[in-house]
């Protein structure tokens, strides 16, 4: 009975202990959750830990003397713990520069990045700028995805530990989720505070400050960091009668774009500025990010902006980049070859592998980012190949067999363009850059109709691809320069254009140019009824003009024959006020004849190519070709009015028909001699005389649509004014105005020697023409071209040379004239019978002589026999 009341006892004693015990708990667990439901207000950017800090895995209920175990989740209170378990439990060990979490950590190559080292450092140790100015408390090394920043950042730690300077350092990873976020950076900076300063006051305070506030990093960061950084570092110094003679605790912080959350990113910087306002001390801390929107904005905030010093590998200079960039490739490649040469027992690589030409391709490529070199060696340096054949395939010499050299690259690429808000504007304007088109943020805002200020917006979060500058050597106002984009990678171009790597970020440039053209098209359209600088390629219309005339320039007949046309393009086509267009920007010959070349031609090609992709769409193309006829009908009687251009219109109608009328080159095609251009140009309104190229096809280059079309109207079109000007009278005229040239330049020929007879080789007496160099039938093109006298020889023999040939073949075509008459008897007695005339070119003298007395004979017989006698 004794032993039995005993165990009454103790199961009484046990259940009213576990019942109080409970109770307790109950009270914890609720003052836990009240916890957990304040920590939104006091620390929003804290994500919730990955596991929990310390856990009840366990509950005990005792029921009849016996325990049963029962499993409970909840949390015991952190006031249970040591100090030094919630500091090191909140620490990300992955962000320490020596954690073992990641090898082969990115560091400066020997020799390298030297310059910029040395600014930093200088001012770490002397709390002086590169000017030499008072050191501010923040430096922000900023640049493009890939320039170095980590390496730079790494060595800087490694260089202050090797010359014992205290620090602490976080660096940040957009891909581990341990250091992606703000919540364990200042544990983490704590934590190298603490050990950098064993046994003294530091490690005192911050023991401390957790233990008075066990729920510290729970708090917000500036609350954080004065706890726990701030004040014991003041302790510190305050216990030294100078603080000059001591070291500063050094602070760096490197990628912070790295940083997920973009307010924890703002919050970090304004939090430590704000903790550093009134502490009277002076901490370095060295930040390392891409230059993004919103960390720009808070370096640039009234908390940040007098107190940090930027420092931007993006403007560094570009030769000193490249160098070093070189260095690394030769040293690597050097070591590569190597190590490979040592271990193969096949065909060791070339003795001078990989080339200097090789190693500046590479650099070129490199756009001053090492992030492309370092790719390149990590691909080319793969133990398992052979290193000649993994740099072909860098090199597009050697199909990849689905090794992509550039993997790594991409997916940074691919990650940085996941952060846009919108992605589909964003290839949009890049493709317009792709084009070649270097457009300030304004005028393609105009072009697309975009609100003023879209396209810096767009690229605010792009700042590690594309740089959004103002550019200081273009010819604006200094207060009113505008915005223009730059690619930070070149190798970023090629990622874009290739389907296979950038796959959902693929930039379609056939689909991507209709749009621009339908721009293009769009905007000069609302030109119509106002003035605009097309020659300009600052302004919209100047773009615009750019972007049709580029079409040629690029793409040939049948390649933008298989480009699918869309609906609104088709529209804009139809639309389009052709007369108003062109009546409105006919104020000058230059503004005009800019037209066509500019917008006319391109706008052929584009009704040409409509029609061969959709035939339904001859309609568009003949609508607006009788607008174009009619419009240049209306411009035939200022050659017919004006004595000089009778000669250009009927040089251009017969260009290229006969080795007498060549299609001339000089810098460009022309109808009429380079030497005459000065006189006969002026006036040309429809550009007769001054031709362009056409579309580019694997043969060559084609002649450009627009002369065609002329060509044709003036041969087919039925009405008078075209009849009249390629009628006896035009070429009557023409003919005149020749004898009249040729007056003025055979008495300038010099006088002619034996040794001046080898530049025109010995003819036969029934050769139809004199040999002269450069002049020959292109079969491609069935035409006559001759090769005009750039820096050689004499324009005046050249000219004289062409003009013999215009007159014989003009002669023939030629109506009465008394004019022309007493030309033909004063060149046919002055020239041709005179002791002292030209020697050269017998056979067009001959030929000239014969046509002169053919054309008298038929116009005036009685003139013939007069000069017979």
């Amino acid at each position: 009975m004794h032993r039995s009341g005993q165990a009454r006892v103790y199961e009484l004693n046990i259940e009213e202990v576990v019942h109080k015990w409970w109770r307790c708990w109950q009270e914890a667990e609720l003052e836990a959750v009240a916890i957990s439901q304040c920590r939104a207000q006091l620390f929003t950017m804290q994500p919730p830990h990955s596991t929990p800090m310390i856990t009840s895995e366990r509950g005990v209920v005792v029921t009849g003397g016996q325990f049963i175990q029962q499993n409970y989740h909840g949390q015991i209170s952190v006031r249970s713990k040591a100090p030094i378990d919630i500091l090191t439990e909140a620490v990300a060990p992955n962000a320490l520069h020596n954690s073992g979490a990641t090898f082969d950590k990115p560091k400066c190559h020997p020799r390298t990045r030297v310059k910029i080292r040395e600014i930093i450092m200088r001012w770490i140790v002397l709390g002086r700028d590169q000017d030499d100015q008072a050191g501010k408390e923040f430096l922000w090394l900023n640049g493009a995805a890939g320039c170095g920043k980590s390496a730079i950042a790494q060595s800087t730690v490694e260089s202050c530990i090797e010359q014992g300077l205290p620090l602490a350092s976080f660096f940040f990873n957009r891909s581990d989720s341990t250091r992606n976020h703000a919540g364990s950076l200042v544990a983490t900076l704590a934590y190298q505070l603490y050990c950098a300063f064993r046994g003294t006051e530091v490690q005192k305070a911050i023991h401390s400050a957790i233990q008075e506030d066990p729920l510290i990093f729970e708090k917000t960061l500036q609350d954080q960091f004065t706890s726990l950084i701030i004040q014991p570092l003041k302790i510190h110094f305050s216990n030294h009668q100078s603080m000059q003679h001591l070291p500063p605790f050094l602070i760096v912080i490197d990628g912070l774009d790295e940083c997920t959350d973009r307010n924890a990113q703002k919050a970090i910087l304004t939090g430590l500025a704000e903790s550093l306002r009134d502490s009277n001390l002076y901490i370095p801390i060295f930040v390392a990010s891409r230059p993004e929107h919103d960390i720009k904005l808070s370096f640039s905030s009234k908390y940040l902006k007098d107190i940090q010093t930027g420092l931007s590998l993006d403007l560094a200079d570009e030769d000193e980049a490249n160098s070093d960039i070189r260095l690394y490739l030769f040293d690597r490649f050097a070591e590569i070859k190597d190590e490979f040469d040592n271990r193969t027992t096949a065909r060791m690589l070339a003795q001078h592998w990989p080339g200097d030409e090789v190693i500046e391709t590479l650099v070129k490529k490199s756009s001053r980012q090492f992030i492309y070199a370092a790719t390149v060696i990590r691909y080319v340096g793969s133990t398992r190949h052979r290193p000649d054949h993994r740099l072909d395939i860098v090199l597009n010499l050697r199909p990849d067999n689905g090794d992509h050299p550039f993997a790594e690259l991409d997916s940074l690429y691919a990650m940085i363009l996941e952060s846009t808000q919108d992605i589909e504007k964003v290839l949009h304007v890049l493709s317009l850059y792709l084009m070649g088109v270097d457009v300030s943020c304004s005028v393609i805002e105009k072009l697309v109709s975009y609100n003023e200020g879209n396209v810096e917006t767009l690229f605010c979060d792009l700042g590690a691809l594309i740089q959004v500058f103002k550019d200081m050597y273009r010819p604006y106002d200094p207060e009113d320069r505008p915005l223009y984009l730059r690619f930070l990678h070149a190798s970023f171009r090629e990622y874009l254009l290739d389907a296979a790597r950038s796959k959902q970020f693929h930039i379609d440039m056939d689909y991507e140019t209709i749009k621009h053209v339908t721009h293009a098209l769009q905007y000069l359209a609302s030109c119509c009824s106002s003035s605009f600088n097309s020659h300009s390629m600052h302004s919209t219309a100047g773009i615009a003009m750019y972007i049709l005339y580029d079409i040629q320039r690029r793409s040939g007949q049948d390649r933008i024959s298989q480009i699918t046309i869309s609906l609104e393009f088709r529209q804009s086509m139809l639309s389009f006020l052709l007369k108003e267009f062109l009546e409105r920007h006919s104020t000058s010959t230059r503004t005009y004849r800019q037209l066509l070349e500019d917008f006319v031609t391109p706008f052929l090609q584009l009704l040409q190519a409509m029609v061969l992709i959709d035939p339904t769409s001859s309609y568009i193309r003949d609508h607006q070709l009788r607008i174009l006829r009619t419009a240049f009908l209306q411009k035939i009687p200022q050659y017919i009015n004006d004595d000089r251009h009778p000669l250009v219109l009927v040089l251009f109608y017969h260009m290229g028909t006969h080795s007498f009328v060549p299609k001339l080159w000089n810098t460009r095609w022309s109808s009429i001699p380079s030497s005459l251009n000065h006189y006969y140009d002026e006036g040309d309104i429809l550009s007769l005389s001054h031709l362009w190229e056409g579309w580019r096809t694997p043969l060559g280059v084609e002649n450009n649509i627009y002369h065609c079309f002329v060509h044709q109207l003036l041969r087919a079109h039925p009405s008078r004014i075209v009849e009249y000007a390629r009628g006896p009278t035009m070429h009557e005229r023409a003919a005149l105005t020749c004898f009249k040239e040729l007056a003025r330049t055979a008495p300038l020929l010099p006088s002619f020697s034996g040794e001046d007879i080898d530049m025109i080789a010995p003819v036969a007496g029934d050769a139809e023409d004199d040999t002269y160099p450069d002049l020959y039938f292109s079969r491609r093109m069935g035409e006559w071209h001759l090769l005009e006298i750039q820096f050689r020889g004499d324009k005046k023999l050249e000219l004289y040379f062409l003009l013999l040939g215009y007159l014989i073949f003009l002669l023939p075509r030629c109506g009465r004239s008394d004019a022309l008459v007493a030309a033909c008897g004063e060149h046919r007695t002055s020239y041709i019978y005179h002791p002292d005339g030209p020697t050269k070119f017998p056979i067009r003298r001959r030929l000239l002589h014969k046509e002169i007395n053919n054309y008298l004979a038929r116009v005036s017989p009685t003139h013939v026999n007069t000069l017979a006698h």
